[in-house]
């Protein structure tokens, strides 16, 4: 299963043929990489353009269509899981950790999901993708809560920003 996440991104010049070099990420994390221009809409194809991309590992898969509005999301859940969950104790280190998971705890609470529902699907991440013993349901519980207390803005796949 890969595990998708959306970095800032900007296009810095050609690459192969057919192909475009692109920032990804920002700071210390910033790579680039080369993406097909198809993968591109016409107007992003241009040096300097700026963009939000869905990656999975340093794979670009494409244009995050809500733009920056999913980085809000993201650095809202994330915030969460770095105070209030942190299995592995490295939020303070790694900034970015549990990136993979936010899309689907996104999922989870735009669904309405039940605080149970979040609280499992953190519990399963923990034993089943990490190989730990799994924090307490009643810790899980409290940082369920705080994922569903969030004021997430809403996401509108059909205009991008």
């Amino acid at each position: 299963m890969a595990f998708e996440r959306r970095l800032e991104a900007a296009v810095v010049g050609p690459g192969r043929p057919g192909q475009l070099r692109v920032t990804l990420g920002c700071g210390s994390k910033q790579f680039v990489a080369e993406v097909t221009a198809e993968l591109l809409p016409p107007a992003l194809r241009l040096l300097n353009s700026k963009f939000v991309a869905v990656v999975a590992g340093r794979d670009f898969l494409k244009v995050e269509p809500a733009g920056r509005v999913w980085l809000t999301i993201q650095d809202r859940i994330r915030a969460v899981l770095d105070r209030d969950w942190d299995p592995i104790g490295v939020a303070d280190i790694v900034d970015d950790e549990y990136d993979m998971y936010i899309g689907q705890l996104h999922s989870l609470i735009t669904a309405g999901a039940s605080k149970q529902d979040i609280a499992d699907r953190l519990l399963s991440i923990e034993i089943d993708r990490m190989g730990l013993t799994g924090t307490p349901m009643n810790q899980l519980l409290r940082v369920a809560q705080r994922l569903q207390d969030l004021d997430l803005p809403e996401v509108d796949h059909q205009q991008p920003d």
